[in-house]
């Protein structure tokens, strides 16, 4: 029994009423239940102080909702647990046992998105046209190109596999009104045939500015690739033997031209140079003055040593390699412009006049 049950029953016996009352209050107290007894009624001043209550509680949730985004960085920004901390270990642990951890901090920046427009090639060169669209704060320019660029065979970036040669990444043109769109020749002028049916892998590795100076501004960090199947779009070509006759004035002695390869994108010329001491060779300038001689009866200066001359190569080679015991150099060049073999006479490969129409 409760205290408010005793207490209405020693208020009930104080008056004067019969014993069978008594009892049959008793008995009526006695089956009466604590949920049954009524709430008393909530005073005036209690229900002020719940309002004021409530009130307050909305203006903190207020007041927090508008400071969350703020909290909420300041958590993200302020992470107490370290790499030390994942190998189980403080810091003083950490330099008893010799291992230190380094603060970095490093932000990603925007991808570029690649498209592979044109491809242009034959047994040596290749011409591909790249369409790159980049983040809207990119502004392409003359002085805006990749940090490393090239292609190797395959359908995925492999070392192993690289094309060698000379290769340019020309920037061709910037779209109007979209300067962060525009298209990029990159090419490559190699002395290692490139198979047709065979995949072939452009890759690209950082976008640049300021490609020549010490710390360039990288623009966007990255690599990526585009592959694509060799076809050659341009089999043309003149392939010229060569004779015992056909040898050219090298450093205070000649070499031998082994053979000439004449296509619309560049030439090949491989030349005998056992002649020339090793120690010579390895330490001299070897490059050559080559001109064509065309049907009307001008000539256009191919390569030149000399760099105020105006020249048709965009980009040019020398690989060195022994064979049956004698040394070869095979000078690998690209054309800035697409020559029409049909119109060459000739060429002259230093004072070694080399003719071609009569080996059609």
């Amino acid at each position: 029994m409760t205290y408010f049950d005793k207490k209405i029953k020693k208020s009930a016996k104080k008056f004067e009423v019969p014993n069978t009352y008594h009892e049959k209050v008793d008995e009526i107290l006695e089956t009466i239940q604590e949920d049954s007894v009524a709430a008393p009624k909530k005073r005036p001043f209690v229900k002020v102080a719940i309002i004021i209550a409530a009130v307050c509680l909305i203006i903190t949730g207020y007041l927090g909702l508008s400071s969350a985004s703020v909290a909420e960085a300041s958590f993200l920004d302020d992470f107490k647990q370290t790499i030390l901390d994942f190998f189980g270990m403080g810091e003083e642990e950490s330099q008893k046992m010799g291992v230190d951890s380094t603060k970095e901090k490093a932000v990603s920046k925007p991808d570029l998105m690649f498209e592979l427009k044109e491809i242009v090639m034959d047994s040596q060169n290749i011409y591909a046209v790249v369409k790159i669209t980049a983040p809207v704060n990119v502004e392409f320019e003359k002085s805006i190109m990749f940090d490393y660029f090239g292609f190797c065979e395959g359908s995925n970036y492999n070392t192993s596999k690289l094309v060698p040669g000379a290769t340019e990444c020309t920037l061709l043109e910037v779209l109007e009104g979209k300067k962060n769109v525009a298209t990029y020749v990159v090419s490559i002028s190699t002395d290692k045939q490139v198979k047709e049916g065979k995949e072939v892998t452009a890759f690209f590795k950082d976008l640049i500015a300021g490609p020549y100076v010490k710390a360039p501004d990288i623009l966007v960090e990255g690599m990526w690739s585009l592959t694509f199947t060799a076809s050659y779009t341009d089999s043309e070509n003149i392939t010229v033997k060569g004779t015992k006759d056909m040898n050219y004035s090298l450093l205070d002695t000649t070499a031998a031209i082994q053979k000439v390869k004449l296509l619309p994108l560049g030439m090949t010329v491989v030349s005998d140079v056992s002649n020339v001491p090793v120690d010579t060779l390895h330490t001299s300038d070897t490059r050559i003055t080559i001109r064509f001689k065309m049907i009307d009866g001008s000539e256009k200066i191919v390569d030149s040593p000399n760099l105020q001359d105006k020249t048709l190569v965009n980009s040019s080679g020398v690989s060195e390699y022994e064979k049956k015991g004698k040394i070869f150099h095979k000078y690998v060049c690209q054309f800035d412009k697409a020559v029409d073999i049909n119109q060459v006479l000739g060429i002259y490969i230093g004072d070694c006049y080399v003719p071609l129409k009569e080996y059609e």
